[in-house]
């Protein structure tokens, strides 16, 4: 049967236009007489015909009348009455045996303070009001001043009539999404219909802010009233640009297929013709997988064809995340991550500062196998590479990796007592690598063939041992074999006939192999001295040297031939050249090794009074995480045996500032002249240990108060998933932090040769970046990120966020003040997904304002 939502047809009698009261007298009908049966068997006593068909219990805190006359049952005081599965809660009720109606009123106490009103509930549904008027036998009703919640909306009427199948009609109703009982905002209309679970209809509206009618009127009204998701159309803002023109953005229609899967789909329209779609899914499987899959596509136009500056631009963009519950199929995963598009996407459609700056996309397609009691496992992967700056694009498709986990070699279970060989362990690891690189401009998937792509096959045996020498020396011998399996192979050489170099490429099966054996030494030694008396009682300071031998043969030489030399141009230098060139697994190295390798890092800690360690009255402080020294000598080489120095250091300041450094030092000598490198070394030379090649150094602390309520104080659960819900963890503010401030610093500096001045010249760059919030008030909360470039002398792109939360409102101002994206975006909107599309949107697009 068809439903009837349509107001029109409203029982409630009216006298010029106010409400007149129902008699809500019962139509006769034939009692229960099974029910009444059973009922005179269970109590053992006769029950009248005109009873009721189920128990009424009764509570109240003061008293409880009956009036034997008139046959009407008085409660007074917090009185309640269950029937069925209604439950009625009033300061004062009565009950009329001849009408079978119950009247709930507040007590004369409540009406005064107004502290707790009176309340219905019947199943799911819940409402406040000022009196009541229920008919037992009809299951009928007349409230007045109800209060009731149906999903993420509230209505407030002045009178509702209550019918037996749960409908009800209410008459002067405002509905909100607001909580509060005298709510910031509605939309009031005459008449209004509820179908609970389903639906909320009324005629004419009008939307109310603070009780004051505004301009705004609808013909008609229709609200969800359901808790669960549904099908609907999503509403346009409107925006006026001067490049695009007049545009219609983030209209669409969302699909709700069931409670695992919805869609929705939006686009943006502009009257200059330029226009956007978005197709968008999330999906989410209890227990078993979850993720989100969006695809975009922009066209941009700017200006005619016929003026100069016209452009049009065409960009897409594919984004899908997918996670697999570990539990769901013990020992398999499958996880996506995928970031794929053009390169100009979101510096031509996004709005977000940290999407504009982004370099890099990235996307990760991997399915993982682990057998249950088995050492082995499996990985395929899908891997994609993008870099925005070039428009290089490297995609590996499959990327395989087969591996063994570490076992014992020679270890016997049965076998008594430990022997040198237990401890000799080994793995194995098998990687295919099938990859291509192109340029998103060039790139035509019509002339894609498998000739496009590099592949190849790398397996690894690692075997290797530990033990302990003299008590405090750990001793390490390791030995890796690699073998390389190739797919073709390219020889090159410079041909004198015709002026140009020769390439001569031979497809079919190719293998390479490596191997390197070696051992390290390592050890700590401890240093300590303690004070008795003062604020600091104790220095510690660790110190941990290593030294290792590693040797390598050279497999550019017999037996092995790895490596070929030939002539690239008209002079008769001759280059060492590998036919495996720029494989995706790696080859063999070039040149023989037997290399003494060398390091020794360092530890410093303090021990210092503390108030806060109440147990002790003391803590340890640590002044430098890690300040290491590394190098080597190759023995077997013919010249430049000393490898370049590395120094590095890291250290925390007080819990809050992270500092890390690195140098590099050459151990050789230039020619002042030329610039060319020398191979006598500097000390040699009188001029110190190493040649300042390159450094660099980063700085980031991050300061913020301690959260509003301590520091587990909860998160707004309902505001935090509503936006969760719709992925728009950009539009989340934490207004319990009342300020933050974070700054990052990086430094580098390279020395290079300069002919003018003879001599290195060192080139620093450096700059900073920080973003900070303060929450000025209660409801105010500002944002701003920014930097600078030193070389540059230029402000890094810079945003500023405004937020204000108005309860059930809310609004946040966004700008770009100044560079080549200034632009704003200002949004005042009702914060439930009820209503939201009720909302004010202005902006500027950074494609109008001038630079």
């Amino acid at each position: 049967m068809a439903d009837t939502t349509s107001t029109g047809n409203d029982t409630i009698k009216m006298n010029k236009g106010v409400p007149m009261g129902d008699s809500l007298r019962a139509d006769t009908a034939t009692a229960d007489t099974s029910k009444t049966a059973a009922m005179e068997r269970e109590l053992g006593i006769r029950i009248s015909k005109d009873a009721l068909p189920a128990v009424v219990k009764t509570v109240s805190r003061d008293s409880a009348v009956l009036d034997m006359e008139h046959d009407v049952f008085y409660l007074y005081g917090k009185a309640q009455v269950n029937y069925e599965d209604l439950q009625l809660n009033a300061g004062e009720v009565s009950y009329t045996q001849a009408s079978n109606i119950v009247t709930a009123a507040p007590s004369a106490a409540e009406r005064d303070t107004a502290k707790e009103r009176p309340s219905f509930k019947q199943g799911s549904e819940r409402f406040t009001y000022d009196s009541m008027q229920y008919n037992f036998r009809s299951k009928r009703a007349i409230v007045r001043n109800a209060a009731t919640q149906y999903g993420e909306g509230f209505i407030h009427s002045e009178q509702v009539k209550r019918n037996p199948d749960q409908t009800i009609y209410g008459w002067h109703s405002v509905y909100t999404t607001c909580a509060l009982d005298t709510p910031h905002f509605g939309i009031r209309a005459r008449k209004q219909k509820i179908i609970p679970g389903r639906v909320v209809v009324s005629g004419s509206a009008n939307l109310e802010i603070e009780g004051v009618p505004t301009p705004l009127y609808l013909p008609f009204g229709i609200f969800p009233s359901s808790q669960k998701q549904r099908s609907g159309f999503i509403l346009p803002t409107y925006t006026m640009e001067q490049a695009r023109g007049f545009g219609l953005l983030n209209g669409g229609y969302y699909f709700y297929v069931n409670d695992k899967v919805d869609a929705y789909a939006q686009t943006n329209i502009y009257a200059k013709g330029s226009y956007a779609i978005a197709a968008t899914s999330n999906y989410n499987n209890l227990y078993h997988y979850r993720g989100a899959f969006r695809l975009s596509y922009a066209y941009n136009k700017t200006g005619e064809d016929f003026e100069p500056n016209a452009s049009v631009t065409k960009d897409f963009m594919v984004n899908w995340q997918h996670t697999s519950d570990e539990k769901s199929v013990p020992g398999q995963t499958f996880n996506a991550s995928v970031q794929a598009g053009t390169s100009s996407f979101y510096a031509n459609n996004s709005y977000d500062p940290n999407q504009v700056l982004r370099n890099q996309y990235q996307s990760n397609i991997t399915y993982s196998k682990n057998w249950q009691n088995r050492p082995f496992g499996l990985t395929i992967s899908a891997l994609h590479n993008q870099n925005t700056g070039t428009k290089e694009i490297s995609v590996t498709l499959p990327a395989m990796n087969f591996f063994v986990n570490q076992f014992n070699l020679f270890q016997n279970k049965n076998a008594v007592g430990d022997h040198w060989y237990d401890k000799i362990t080994a793995s194995y690891s098998a990687d295919v690598r099938n990859q291509t690189t192109f340029y998103d401009s060039t790139f035509n998937l019509a002339t894609l063939a498998l000739s496009s792509f590099q592949n190849g096959i790398r397996h690894s045996i690692p075997v290797s041992a530990s033990y302990t020498v003299a008590r405090y020396v750990n001793m390490s011998f390791s030995v890796n074999y690699n073998e390389y399996w190739y797919s073709n192979r390219l020889i090159r050489g410079f041909n004198d006939a015709t002026m140009r170099i020769d390439s001569t490429r031979s497809t079919g099966f190719f293998a390479a192999r490596d191997f390197n054996a070696g051992v390290n030494f390592s050890t700590r030694i401890y240093g300590m001295k303690m004070f008795r008396h003062g604020a600091l009682r104790g220095i510690r300071h660790v110190l941990t040297p290593n030294a290792g031998f590693t040797y390598r043969p050279d497999f550019a030489d017999a037996p092995f031939n790895y490596y070929y030399d030939a002539r690239l141009d008209t002079s008769q230098r001759r280059d060492i050249l590998s036919p495996y060139q720029g494989s995706v697994v790696g080859l063999p190295p070039v040149g023989k090794a037997a290399s003494v390798g060398f390091g020794l890092n360092n530890n410093l800690q303090i021990k210092v009074r503390s108030a806060k360690d109440t147990a002790s009255g003391y803590k340890n402080v640590t002044l430098i995480d890690g300040l290491s020294v590394a190098g080597a000598y190759n023995a077997a080489a013919d010249s430049f045996r000393w490898s370049d120095l590395g120094v590095n250091f890291r250290t925390n300041v007080l819990d809050k500032v992270n500092i890390s450094a690195a140098a590099v030092y050459s151990p050789y000598a230039i020619d002042k002249g030329t610039g060319r490198i020398l191979q006598t070394t500097n000390l040699e030379q009188g001029t110190g240990i190493g040649r300042f090649r390159t450094a660099n150094m980063s700085l980031g602390t991050n300061f913020h108060s301690k959260p509003k309520g301590g520091a587990n104080s909860p998160t707004n659960s309902q505001e935090y998933a509503r936006v969760m819900r719709n992925a728009g963890y950009m539009e989340y503010v934490d207004f319990n932090i009342p300020w933050s401030f974070n700054i990052n610093y990086t430094l580098s500096a390279d020395s290079r040769y300069s002919p003018y001045s003879y001599d290195d010249t060192v080139t620093i760059s450096h700059s900073f970046t920080f973003n900070s919030e303060l929450r000025i008030t209660e409801r105010w909360k500002l944002a701003i990120s920014s930097g600078y470039n030193f070389d540059l002398k230029e402000l890094t792109l810079t945003s500023i966020d405004l937020y204000r939360d108005l309860h059930c409102w809310q609004m946040h101002f966004f700008a770009f003040p100044f560079g080549p994206r200034k632009s704003f975006n200002f949004t005042l909107n009702v914060k439930s997904t009820v209503l939201q599309d009720l909302k004010l949107v202005r902006r500027r697009d950074f494609r109008d304002l001038p630079n």
